[in-house]
């Protein structure tokens, strides 16, 4: 087992709890996020391959959906 960053683990899961939450496709998420959804999948395989624009833009979009939840 390989021992992830906090940071990688805090991105798979913001990629994956916006994906579950919102309903979006590969495709519409990877419009949102501003990347192709090779990209996106890409990021899912490999979260170490994208840069930190797209980490960052996917956590602010959980925690918006975590905000409007409450």
């Amino acid at each position: 087992m390989v021992n992830l960053p906090a940071c990688i683990i805090e991105f798979q899961i913001a990629l994956d709890g916006v994906k579950r939450y919102t309903g979006w496709t590969d495709e519409e998420f990877a419009g949102r996020l501003g990347i192709s959804v090779a990209t996106l999948r890409r990021a899912r395989r490999d979260p170490c391959s994208v840069n930190g624009g797209i980490v960052l833009k996917a956590q602010d979009m959980l925690n918006e959906l975590r905000r409007k939840a409450r």
